[in-house]
Formats: structure tokens, sequence, C-alpha cells
């Protein structure tokens, strides 16, 4: 909850500025899904701990924008009473200050934590109200948080170019053309996902991102500047292709840029994911913004055939961790339960992630997972904690949600377990999820598919019904990288990005039923193209699916035979890489039905 002081002490540094209003945004200067703990000043300020939000801080009062994910758990770390709550989506930060705030106001905010597209939606509503948007020089909560963390320097390492498929220097020439083409003269990079797909590295700066952060402006000519603290780069710099770059340290990005939008050049940024301090100190220093998607997203969601082959053999293993993770959860829940000692969801979660600690080349999970009982698994983000956590009860339902990060590639699986007894409400919804899961996986598309194009295919079993599910189908993963990768995803919304073959997508329709269950089944899948140039999704991720919640009266003879060599493939994948106890699970739960 909420520490008043902070708050307060937060204010009175906006008075000392002459600011009557101050936005804290859950970001960093990279826009990261994840931060490091110096960058968790929405954390600090209001004792929130989701994944996405905002607080704007006036004089008197104070809101904090949340989407429906976090409706219980805001409630149970901020202080309501102090922060109103706000929808993130419904009543978004800048539509609440077009009504709140008020003429000739100072409304501040860090341009290090905001893309230029939300500043500039932010300044239409403000001067609607007539007040004004104002860029700090300086975090007004650094200067007051006085134990802030230091920022990461953990160990940037080089990337094998076996696996990478290609040099550093090759594919810094590559997207050089790509800038050169685009009429730019240089290119400002400033996630750490693509930094280190451009550079072939790797880190540890923040949890379940194996990058390192930093800043790179990339020259039409495929030179760089590589912006970075030198001591990430002590281990490795002989390793790294450095070839026709100059490395300088961070606080050097800024002048750095200034110094070449001052000769006039156009600067390709985009502004979508960089900080808007990078467009603002181009424009003050006379240059050009060139605003366009960074051409590394699309670069690096084409994997060449190594980055793929890297992912195949990063899924299987991982597989083998689930395998005997199921076997685990299956032989101990409902015997625990029964004798009063039940799984704890944490217990679970620590249960896979010791198997996959046993595979060769992991490095950490990649995302914190979603281990989840009954009521606990309807909330999609859920993350059990020692304070707040369920068990596996003898009649009860668990959903698993985890992926790990490998040397050679990225993870990412979902499984629905029943326990005990299956009610019939859970069999339906359970069966519905499965037929849109086989939908997917059994679609051929046409090249020029877009993700929303073919989001339908998966929701239709529930439609049918009357039911649906609030969040995407598919998201693009990368190879020791983001979990969550762009610019491909299947969803409602639209996205302008072509499904391609070479790209990775999931495939995760799910069920959330409020205080009962929640199903999802998720495998990442890579996309192919068939002989007759349609694409098509082959499963990277080999793991059993429970048969045993299945309303077999509601699957087509074509959905069985899915399912049936599905299971067929992961048992021929799978059974020389495990033994004992396991290989006899495999073997059960892959039986043909």
């Amino acid at each position: 909850m909420l520490d008043a002081t902070r708050l307060t002490a937060l204010r009175q540094e906006m008075a000392t500025n002459k600011y009557d209003a101050f936005l804290v945004p859950l970001a960093d200067a990279h826009q990261g899904e994840y931060i490091a703990p110096c960058d968790k000043r929405l954390k600090w300020l209001t004792g929130f701990t989701g994944s996405a939000g905002m607080a704007i801080v006036r004089t008197h009062d104070a809101a904090i924008f949340v989407d429906g994910r976090y409706t219980v758990q805001v409630a149970r770390e901020v202080d309501l009473e102090t922060f109103s709550h706000q929808h993130l989506h419904n009543n978004p930060p800048a539509k609440w200050l077009r009504a709140h705030a008020n003429k000739g106001e100072r409304i501040a905010y860090d341009p290090w934590l905001h893309t230029p597209a939300q500043v500039k939606l932010l300044e239409e509503e403000v001067k609607a109200a007539g007040a004004a948007l104002v860029a700090v020089a300086q975090n007004p909560i650094d200067a007051v948080w006085h134990d802030r963390p230091a920022r990461p320097l953990a160990d940037a390492i080089a990337y094998p170019e076996e696996m990478a498929g290609e040099s550093a220097s090759a594919r810094r020439a590559r997207i050089g053309e790509l800038v050169r083409g685009a009429g730019a003269d240089r290119l400002v990079l400033t996630l750490p996902d693509n930094m280190a797909w451009l550079m072939n590295v790797r880190g540890g700066d923040v949890a379940y991102n194996p990058m390192p952060q930093g800043f790179i402006i990339l020259a039409a000519s495929g030179t760089a500047d590589w912006f970075i603290e030198d001591a990430k780069l002590a281990r490795a710099r002989s390793e790294i292709d450095l070839e026709g770059v100059t490395i300088h340290a961070p606080d050097a990005f800024l002048p750095t840029l200034a110094d070449y939008a001052n000769t006039g050049e156009t600067i390709w940024l985009d502004g979508n994911w960089c900080p808007a301090i990078c467009a603002q100190t181009v424009e003050r220093a006379g240059g050009t913004v060139h605003d366009e998607p960074d051409p590394v997203l699309r670069a690096k969601a084409h994997k060449n055939e190594a980055e793929m082959a890297a992912m195949r053999t990063a899924n299987a293993r991982d597989s083998v961790a689930w395998v005997k993770f199921l076997h685990w959860l299956d032989a101990n829940a409902a015997s625990r339960a029964a004798a009063g000692q039940p799984i704890t969801e944490l217990e679970a979660a620590d249960a896979i992630l010791g198997y996959r600690k046993e595979a060769n080349q992991f490095m950490e999970p990649s995302f914190e997972s979603i281990s989840a009982t009954d009521g606990n698994a309807a909330l999609c983000h859920y993350a059990p904690t020692l304070k707040a956590q369920a068990s596996v009860g003898a009649d009860s339902t668990y959903l698993l949600d985890s992926g790990g990060q490998y040397l050679d590639g990225t993870t990412d699986t979902t499984r629905s377990v029943p326990i005990g007894k299956i009610s019939d409400e859970y069999r339906d919804r359970y069966t519905r999820v499965l037929k849109g899961h086989i939908a997917l996986a059994q679609l051929r598309f046409p090249k020029g598919t877009k993700g929303h194009h073919i989001d339908a295919v998966a929701r239709i079993p529930l439609w049918q019904v009357g039911l649906d599910y609030d969040h995407g189908t598919g998201h693009g993963v990368g190879v020791c990288l983001s979990v969550h990768e762009g610019p491909q995803r299947i969803g409602k919304a639209v996205n302008d990005v072509e499904l391609a073959a070479g790209m990775t997508i999931t495939n995760e329709p799910g069920y959330y039923e409020a205080d009962k269950f929640g199903i999802r089944i998720e495998n990442l899948c890579e996309i192919v193209e068939g002989e007759d140039g349609f694409l098509e999704l082959n499963d990277l991720t080999l793991v059993p699916i429970d048969t045993r919640p299945i309303d077999f009266s509601l699957l087509t003879k074509s959905e069985v035979d899915w399912l049936n060599a599905y299971h067929a493939r992961v048992r021929a994948e799978l059974m020389s890489q495990v033994s004992g106890a396991d290989a006899d699970w495999l073997m059960r739960a892959t039986e043909a039905v």
C-alpha cells in the first residue's frame, strides 16, 4: 500500500518546480514490457505491481489508471481513497486530463518515459482544457526517491553466429540499406531486443529479458554508435563483432544525436517506441525527423533458417521439461490434496522451473509464470505470491502459462489441467477452446493474410454459444529475446503486418469464468509455406494436451484426427528424451483417442 510520505515528497517537489500535475507511467526509456527496479516509479509511489498502468498526481487529488486485468489487484495494492481508480482504456489519462485540468495549469511529464505518439495525444487533450504540457529536465520522483536502486550492469555476451545465422556487421549493413532507401541518414534504436538482434549480443539487465539496455544510432552506411556502459562489455568485447561500431557512454547519446541533427541530417525515429526526448532533441538541433516503424522490427520477425532451427531445438527441450512437470502434477496433485498437504501455486511454478534448469542452455524464465488454480486462473495475467496464493484442491482446475529463455530460443506454452471431478461446464468450455486451437492449427491461408483476418477462426466455437475471451489469440516470440515480439500478432484489433513464412506466432485461445476457472491452450508455432504457396502453422511446442476434459460429442472426426496426429508427433519426438516413469506417463498422455 501507499507510503503517504512519498506522495507528500513528490508534491513538494512539484510545488518547487511549479507543476500542477505530474504523470507517472509504468515505463522506462526503452518502453520495455519488464523494467528494472530503478525504473519502477509507479510501484514506488503507489504500491501497484502490475505490468501496465499510469498515475496522475495533482496538488489535491490523484488517479491511477489500470486495465481490466488488474481491477482486483489495484484494490489490494493501492490506497483507493488517495488514488481514484480509472480504467486505462475506457477513461485513459489523456481523456481524464481534458476533463480535470484547469486553464493555465502546467501538466508535467518525463520525456524519457513517453513516446512522441503518446505526447501528441496528451498535448491535444491538455491544450483543449486550456492547460500546458511541460517536459521536465529531471523526473521529480527521482529527486525524492533517495534509496532508488542503481541502473543494471549485467554482462553482455556475444550471441553465437551459428545460431544468429548472420554476422552482426552484415545485419548492420542490411538495415543501413533500408535507412538509405527511406531517405534517412541515421536510425535511432532504443528497444533492447532490436539492439541485441542487430549487434548479436545478449545480456541480463532486466528479468526475463536476456538483452542489455542501451541506445544505438545506426548510419545508412552500416556504421554505428553504441551507447552502453563499458562495464557491460568488459568480459565479451573481444568476442563481439564491433566492425564499424564506436562505443560511447550512455550519457553521450543525446549530445551525439544533437550533433548529427545539427548538420541537417534526417533521423529515423519510431514514434510509437522511442522516447519523446529523441524527437525533441532532433527538432531543436535543426534536424528532420523521419517517423516510421523501426525496420528492425520486421527484419527480426522474419527468422532465417539458423534462427528457426535453434527455436525448434529450444522448444523441444522445453517440451521435455513440460512432460516431467505434467507427470509430477498428475502423480501428486490429488493424493497430496487428499492428505491435507496440497500443492501450492508457487510450488508448481517452482517445479517447472526446476525441470527447466535440468536442460542444456537454460538461462531464466521468459516471463513470470501464471500458475493458477480455480478462480485465480480466470485472471489472465495472475501471478501467485507468498502472501496471496491458492492450493490445488482434490476437485479443482489448474492452469500454467510458462516459458523459458534458452540460449538458442524462447518458449511460451499454456496447459489447463483438471484435478479430480470435472464439471459439465468446464468440460464444455475446455472442448470449445480446444476446437478453436485446432481450427487455427489446421488453417491454411494465402500470403497477404494479416492477424486480424484469421482471429475469428479460433473464437467461433465459443461464439456459437455466446462466449468469448478478452485477449489476443497469438503473438510473436523472439529467439532468446522478448517473449512478446511484434509486429505480427493475431487478434481482433487491426494489424497491418502480413503473416509470413519464417515468423513465429502463438496459438492461444482461452475462456475465463470469473471466480470459477480459466482455460487456455497455447502452443508456439512457426509459419511455414506449403508447395502451393499457402501458409500454415507448424507446432514448435510438443506438449501433450489433456484429453480427460474433452466432450468428444463436440469434436469432428477431423479434429480428433488432428489431436491424434499431434500426440503421435509428440511421442515420436520426445520419447527418446525421457525415461522411466516420465516415459510411461508420456505414453499414456499421447494415446490415440
